[in-house]
């Protein structure tokens, strides 16, 4: 649980994306509404009983939590910062 919360504050040293704003990241914007339906799945999960099924999605849930800030962010920002640089490359050539 405490691992949960202090990964939160590792995300400013993990963004490496240039724009600050989602509004102008489509990539980002798809993993952030999964990692909402994550985090409800979570919730949810958390109040059914120790069963198989219910660990074993609540395992791959915990684990697509983690994956997304210490994996997917620094990903994603690496990603859409080399697409943004070579649209701008693009565009000046012209």
């Amino acid at each position: 649980m405490g691992g949960a919360l202090i990964i939160l504050f590792l995300i400013p040293f993990t963004n490496t994306s240039e724009i600050r704003s989602t509004t102008f990241r489509p990539i980002f914007k798809i993993f952030y509404w999964l990692l909402v339906a994550d985090f409800l799945l979570l919730g949810w999960i958390g109040q059914k009983p120790v069963k198989d099924v219910y660990v074993w999605v609540g395992q791959v849930a915990t684990v697509f939590y983690f994956l997304f800030f210490l994996v997917l962010i620094p990903l994603i920002g690496t990603i859409e910062t080399k697409l943004f640089s070579h649209n701008v490359k693009k565009d000046s050539l012209s």
